[in-house]
């Protein structure tokens, strides 16, 4: 299993050589930048990511895993690049992966990533929904939103509905999928965590839009957590790549940003994700060293 871990670690990196090779600089080049602001946005985007590594953490703790955080940063950090791999599976699979041993196995490790991946998706939903009530030209996909958020709430907590789900799945995809259900106090004890992560984030690409635009209403944050919830959602692209930065230009556009300068953040969004999940890397792979 290590070996194959290691030949995905490796397809991941040269996914993502591939992609910032095709990412168009130009659109950058003459860009006047506040570089306060940007600098604050990625100390609050780089706190987001060690937010990532506690939930993590505490979602291992909750199941009886009891790896220290060093552990867990590692795990969290070295397979992050799997995103850029198309589908889903590895984000899920890989941080397992690094951790099996003899008393937890790959399965029940996996089970454990998709629960917490999970929570992280739903309350991403839900914070979906503030920055389009607030948009008027997009205000009627709330509803859409909003639904979504209530489904997605329900099938964490009901087997029933997750059976229902795994069967429509099946008749979609030809492939089996086991929904783990989640217990009330496994969700409120990860929420606490996941929503300062998404905080954490949405403030990093608030701050991201001061060093670009310098004056943006507070709701714009939000339109990050937005955008990767729908990246997520897409699960036959990498990453997200092209859909995230997709509803960023659209929800900017939407708001009054001209189609130029909204082209122009959403690349930039990228490159700035990019930086900090490369020094995520970089540090997991120094703890691993040092282990």
């Amino acid at each position: 299993m290590k070996v194959i871990v290691k030949i995905f670690l490796y397809i991941s990196v040269i996914a993502l050589v591939y992609y910032l090779f095709h990412i168009d600089y130009s659109v950058i080049k003459n860009i006047n930048l506040d570089y306060w602001n940007l600098i604050i946005s990625i100390i609050f985007l780089f706190s987001g990511f060690l937010f990532s590594i506690v939930s993590w953490f505490v979602a291992l703790r909750l199941h009886g895993v009891n790896l220290n955080f060093k552990q867990a940063f590692v795990s969290q950090g070295i397979p992050v690049f799997t995103k850029y791999i198309p589908g889903r599976v590895w984000t899920i699979l890989g941080r397992a992966a690094l951790i099996k041993d003899d008393k937890h196995s790959i399965k029940i490790l996996s089970f454990i990533s998709f629960k917490e991946q999970l929570i992280y998706l739903c309350l991403g939903t839900l914070i979906s929904i503030y920055p389009i009530i607030h948009t008027d030209k997009i205000k009627e996909y709330s509803i859409v939103i909003i639904v979504l958020s209530i489904l997605m709430f329900f099938i964490l907590f009901s087997r029933k509905l997750q059976e229902w789900f795994e069967a429509i799945w099946f008749k979609l995809f030809k492939k089996k999928i086991h929904l783990p259900k989640i217990s009330v106090k496994e969700f409120i004890q990860l929420s606490f965590v996941i929503i300062i992560w998404w905080l954490l984030w949405s403030a990093g690409f608030y701050f991201l839009l001061k060093a670009v635009l310098n004056t943006v209403p507070v709701y714009f944050a939000f339109a990050f957590p937005l955008s990767v919830v729908i990246g997520l959602v897409s699960i036959i692209f990498p990453g997200g790549i092209g859909i995230r930065e997709g509803m960023i230009i659209f929800f900017l556009v939407s708001n009054g940003i001209s189609t130029e300068i909204s082209i122009l953040v959403s690349v930039l969004a990228r490159i700035w994700f990019i930086l900090a999940e490369v020094i995520l890397v970089i540090t997991a792979m120094a703890f691993k060293k040092q282990n």
